[in-house]
């Protein structure tokens, strides 16, 4: 095994398209990191194979902030022993311990399940909103995305502008001991350990959408960082992972590349 770079930060998203908090420990299960986009909203509107109302429709959704009212319940399985056994069912919290505040981006909040949080997003739709929750995290593909420090570094040199790492939205950034940008490519169908058990294996490489355009402060929306990812990369940027063995993890956890 050989270190390659060590974990920067770890991010959830409790709300799909809402900003997502950077944690300090959290465990990661074969359906993703613990409490990440629990809650999303679908949309009549939307077609089967992506159902959900998101910032594509909606910009102001990535100003919206969504809290965990037990935010230490949504970290850790209480039974960790248990779900480091390799439980395909990890002992998750209930339901209860995963309900979700949001602060909107004009201040005002809301308590997840209260029906004024979808009335005040309808506008925004063509179709019936709905809320969904799911221990088993929404994902739009696979359960982790990875993007490096280096990837965006290296996009920031191309377009010659600063880039908030949030726009890309990953679980995990990564800070590569040697390697240059988009390395991270290189590791497609290869299996990494973070920290002391998290193994994992990069699957696939991430298709960017209009979600990369929409600055994680403003709401403003950048086209030409979209335009120039699809002409110099092929439209990606980062990467998607699968679980292996699950495990906890926390920012400064080293990486190690897995043997074949």
């Amino acid at each position: 095994m050989n270190r390659i770079g060590r974990l920067d930060s770890v991010w959830r998203y409790p709300v799909k398209s809402m900003r997502g908090e950077a944690v300090d420990e959290v465990f990661v299960a074969y359906t993703g990191v613990m409490g990440d986009r629990v809650y999303a909203v679908r949309s009549s509107a939307a077609g089967p194979e992506f159902p959900w109302h998101t910032g594509r429709e909606q910009e102001e959704l990535v100003l919206c902030q969504a809290r965990f009212k037990q935010q230490n319940r949504t970290l850790l399985p209480e039974a960790l022993d248990a779900a480091h056994a390799d439980a395909l069912n990890p002992p998750y919290p209930d339901a209860e311990s995963f309900r979700v505040a949001v602060k909107m981006a004009d201040g005002s909040r809301y308590d997840i399940d209260d029906p004024a949080f979808l009335e005040r997003l309808a506008d925004y739709s063509d179709g019936q909103l709905q809320l969904v929750f799911t221990q088993k995290n929404a994902v739009d593909c696979r359960p982790l995305s990875l993007f490096s420090l280096q990837t965006l570094q290296q996009l920031e040199g191309e377009l010659e502008m600063a880039l908030d790492q949030r726009r890309f939205r990953a679980n995990f950034y990564v800070d590569w001991d040697s390697a240059a940008g988009f390395y991270e490519n290189e590791l497609v169908n290869r299996k990494l350990r973070i920290g002391d058990r998290l193994e994992i294996m990069l699957l696939a490489l991430d298709p960017r959408c209009k979600m990369i355009t929409i600055d994680p402060e403003t709401g403003e929306t950048t086209p030409r960082l979209l335009k120039h990812v699809a002409r110099k990369h092929d439209g990606y940027a980062g990467v998607y992972a699968v679980v292996l063995i699950e495990g906890t993890v926390r920012p400064g956890d080293q990486i190690l590349l897995l043997e074949e």
